[in-house]
Order: C-alpha cells, then structure tokens, then sequence
C-alpha cells in the first residue's frame, strides 16, 4: 500500500528539485550570455608590413571572448568571397594602376560591411578589423601617388561614413618589419645575393617586395593622419608582444567601461 503523505513529500521534493535545477541553470546561462555594447564598437588595426597587427588583432578578440564580450575578428580585404577573391587578385597582380586597385579595395570592403560589419555592429558587437579605410589611403594615396580626396570620397561611399571607434597604429621602421617577413637578413641587399629565400610560401608578396621608400611613405602617411584625429592610438611595435597587447588593451577598456561595460569584468 503507497502512504500518500510519502507521495506528497517525495512530488513536492521533485519539485523542489526542479526549481533549484531552473534556477541554476538560469544562473549558469547568464554567466554564459556575452556582454554587448549599445550601437557595437569598431576597433580597426593599422600598419606596414610586418608590424604584428594580425597577431595582435587576434589576441585583442581572444582577450575580449574571455571576458564575456562578443566580439568578431574580420580582415580586408577579405573574410567574404569578393573579398578573398580581391585578396587573391592583388598578391599576385605583376602590375595595377592605383584606381584599379582602389575599387577592388573598396568593393571588397562595400561587401564586407553589408555582410558583416554592419549587422556585428547593429547587435552590439566589438567589431575588430585587421585593416580598414586608411590602409587604403595609406597605401594607394601616399605610397602608389592616388589622389587622397578621391580615395577619402570612394571610403565614405563604400562604408557610408562609418567611422572606427579606435584605430590602433603599429608603427615600426620598414627595414624592421619587412625583416620581419623575410629570410633575408638585408631585404635590401643587392639583387645578386642568391642565398635569400622568402617565408612566403607563394612566393607572391607583392607589396613586401616593393623599394624601401615605398613603404617609408606608407609610415609616412599613417604618421601624418594619426596626427590630426583621436581616434588613433600609436603604439611602438619595436616592443614586447605582450607589452603592446596591454597597451592596447588598455586602450580598449576604457572605451568599453565608457559604454558600461563593468569594470570588474576585466580583473578576473
């Protein structure tokens, strides 16, 4: 024979259960549920050849999933597949004009904010791309001699005007950083060195391969724009790897405390 006042207690111990069992995964599924910022965050990386910034970019959006920040890590040209096609196009190209290259970049960059920027950024989003608009002023302006009001105008039109909320320069003299990307101890040797290989496994670095004062005016051009808006944060990349990840780190906190991200958040 079942005692029913067993009965009762053993449903209303099931119960019980259940509750604490859907009050703690409700405990659980908050602590999972990643942190946004009202409007997104736009953080872009800049630099020559060879500074670090696809590292530190990286690193940047693994810190930022640790601390519970949604975040996404996009590249351009690339991370769609006109972009990747651009990619593609312009590593092994053996010539382009300027304007050819500059409306592929920005094609490629019209796509990757329909795809991708714009719908991160709409749903609270940290948005962090390894190369942005003033790559291309940088590098078709000041180091391939395209016009820099054209190319400013061509930005906004594929961008719509959107600006970074933080843009991140890794400057570093080029015969540092092209050594960086480089088996050759002088990328600047003569042409009758034989013993230089490069890392590159395509062999088609066309960019890294151009004359030094090429990429003097790429730095030259970044130095000269970052002057003149605070977005930018220079940040010496001749430096530690993990002493240029905390400064830029720093950096990014307090834009992210500024929208009420906590600030507890980034002591555990």
């Amino acid at each position: 024979m079942i005692n029913a006042s067993s009965t009762v207690e053993h449903e209303v111990w099931n119960l019980a259960g259940k509750q604490q069992e859907e009050l703690d995964f409700g405990t659980a599924a908050e602590g999972m549920k990643k942190r946004t910022v009202e409007g997104g965050l736009l953080i872009t990386f800049e630099g020559g050849e060879g500074v670090g910034k696809s590292t530190q970019a990286e690193r940047l959006f693994l810190k930022l999933q640790s601390f519970g920040i949604d975040a996404i890590h996009a590249q351009e040209p690339g991370s769609s597949d006109l972009g990747n096609n651009v990619r593609r196009w312009i590593k092994r190209a053996n010539s382009s004009s300027p304007l050819a290259e500059t409306l592929l970049f920005e094609a490629a960059r019209a796509q990757l904010m329909f795809e991708t920027v714009r719908p991160a950024l709409d749903r609270g989003k940290v948005v962090i791309l390894d190369r942005y608009t003033d790559s291309t002023l940088a590098y078709q302006g000041y180091a391939r001699g395209g016009d820099l009001k054209t190319i400013k105008k061509l930005n906004d039109i594929a961008t719509a005007q959107l600006e970074p909320h933080l843009t991140v320069l890794l400057d570093l003299d080029p015969k540092v950083s092209l050594a960086r990307v480089s088996n050759e101890q002088d990328m600047f040797a003569s042409s009758d060195d034989k013993g230089a290989t490069r890392v590159d496994d395509e062999g088609q670095r066309r960019f890294e391969e151009q004359p030094l004062k090429f990429h003097q005016n790429i730095r030259k051009g970044y130095l000269e724009m970052s002057k003149t808006d605070p977005r930018w944060a220079v940040i010496k990349a001749d430096q530690a790897g993990h002493r240029i990840a905390d400064a830029i780190l720093k950096r990014v906190r307090r834009l992210l405390i500024d929208r009420n991200i906590p600030d507890s958040i980034f002591k555990s």
